[in-house]
């Protein structure tokens, strides 16, 4: 049995995208968490797609209607 070495930043951020898609394959999830253990710049991707996230859901909610509603003449 071989042991694969920890995976490069590329396919923890290829991992991290397809996240958001479908749900991770047991062995891609702890490559991934353990990756984001020892990297100092992935956590901070992570959460920039976390915030993005958010972001495109806080528009998918916005309407026109409430830009109005707030406006006074």
């Amino acid at each position: 049995m071989a042991i694969k070495m920890m995976m490069s930043c590329k396919q923890a951020a290829a991992l991290l995208i397809a996240r958001e898609d479908r749900a991770l394959a047991l062995s891609d999830r702890v490559g991934l968490r353990i990756h984001l253990w020892a990297c100092k710049a992935c956590p901070n991707f992570e959460k920039q797609l976390l915030t993005m996230r958010q972001g495109l859901k806080q528009w998918r909610n916005y309407t026109q209607q409430d830009n109005f509603d707030n406006k006074t003449i």
